[in-house]
């Protein structure tokens, strides 16, 4: 009972309090609040040290290191966050189909790629012709042609190329914009080139792109058996 009472008393708070912070820093995928949530920890971290008696200072050395350089990284987010803003007409939007990703994320997002309004029956991508972009629809709909039969349309918030993009072959469908298409351009290469930089920003938009091209999948397997003859 001694040895419990000297664990949780409150000499031993601050440490308790340390460690709880540091480990919940731990299941924190915002990086700005994993960095705050660190930092505070390692302070308390310090502070029991410091009640505790003894020569700590290796350890307060090692926790101070710690802290300067996440202190570091929080400016840096910081000034992301600060420097980088959501276009207003597309920001909700973007939030929206990106959930996962904070603004600033979005926003580095939006420099591998340039906004574009686009004429309507301009084609965004022919079937069985080679494409080096990848497009996201942010207004306006679109017409996907197979074999010159329409089989669907797609909207704000969906991608066009990604099969392409995924397995770098030609394009599968002929897609047509309609009246009023604005998108996000992103041109293969670069997008290649900023993932490698980004991988938190990369594996969110693989798992969308995934997401959609099964969900695509599913909609031409139902049209395609509703087109068999009886």
């Amino acid at each position: 009972m001694d040895d419990l009472a000297t664990i949780f008393s409150l000499n031993n708070w601050p440490g308790h309090l340390s460690y709880v912070l540091i480990a919940i820093s731990y299941w924190l995928t915002n990086i700005l609040w994993l960095r705050v949530v660190a930092v505070i920890g390692l302070s308390l971290e310090i502070l029991y040290f410091t009640m505790s008696g003894g020569d700590l200072r290796t350890g307060i050395g090692w926790d101070i290191v710690f802290i300067l350089i996440n202190l570091y990284q929080i400016y840096r987010l910081m000034k992301d966050r600060l420097s980088l803003t959501l276009p207003a007409r597309d920001r909700d939007l973007l939030r929206k189909v990106l959930a996962g990703l904070d603004d600033a994320q979005i926003a580095r997002l939006l420099t591998a790629s340039e906004f574009r309004d686009i004429d309507a029956g301009t084609k965004l991508a022919v079937e069985n012709e080679p494409l080096e972009h990848l497009f996201f629809i942010c207004a306006g709909r679109v017409k996907v042609a197979i074999g010159g039969r329409e089989v669907s349309q797609l909207k704000a918030g969906n991608f066009v190329g990604e099969v392409a993009f995924l397995t770098d072959r030609p394009a599968t469908a002929t897609v047509t914009a309609g009246k009023g298409v604005r998108v996000l351009d992103f041109e293969q290469d670069k997008l290649n080139h900023f993932f490698a930089h980004e991988t938190e920003v990369a594996g969110l938009i693989y798992q969308l792109i995934g997401r959609e091209l099964a969900n695509k999948i599913k909609v031409s397997n139902t049209l395609l058996a509703e087109a068999k003859p009886a």
